[in-house]
């Protein structure tokens, strides 16, 4: 069974070129499009339809304004044309007024992008994350709680807060009680 696609396939190149302009590969992994982001963002089109004519108002904007710049659509401009027509768009508080329609597509991509990314196998190994892990607490610092007035009870600090016994599980007895 053919799955249904939302992007046609110009539109889906145009995609491939801006998530590489947004997160391209560096020392540490590989670029958005090796990330799979362009198949995110085609996942969000069919979720969201809300965001269905905003992106490909967009991507036929940058065709019109690519047009105007260079004389020719955005896929067929040089890389260099590329980047001088996202600089137009990718810092808002710079943007010209008259690329407002621009700044709010991009950063919608923008958005997508780093979602997309970040959430992905290679943007969580770039991340460093390792998801949650057992950690050591050692308790509130001493210093917060004489600002407040507090200390810990004696009985449940050395369960809670006892360094050898951090794996060991706490147990209760048949009233509710923690034993010790």
């Amino acid at each position: 069974m053919k799955s249904i696609t939302y992007f046609i396939e110009e539109e889906r190149k145009k995609v491939e070129v801006l998530v590489d302009i947004i997160i391209p590969a560096d020392e540490t992994s590989g670029s958005a499009n090796e990330a799979g982001v362009p198949d995110f963002i085609e996942f969000m089109m069919k979720d969201m339809p809300a965001y269905q004519v905003p992106m490909r108002g967009g991507l036929k904007w940058l065709d019109y304004r690519a047009d105007d710049l260079f004389g020719s659509d955005f896929l067929n401009s040089t890389e260099s044309q590329q980047l001088q027509l996202i600089d137009q768009i990718a810092y808002p508080d710079k943007a010209e007024t008259d690329m407002e329609g621009g700044v709010q597509f991009f950063n919608m991509l923008r958005n997508l992008t780093a979602t997309g990314f970040f959430t992905s196998q290679m943007g969580l190994e770039d991340l460093g994350y390792v998801g949650n892990r057992p950690n050591a607490w050692d308790g509130v610092p001493q210093a917060v709680l004489a600002k407040h007035g507090l200390q810990y009870d004696e009985k449940y600090k050395t369960v809670y807060l006892d360094p050898q016994s951090r794996n060991k599980m706490a147990e209760w007895d048949e009233h509710g009680n923690l034993r010790s």
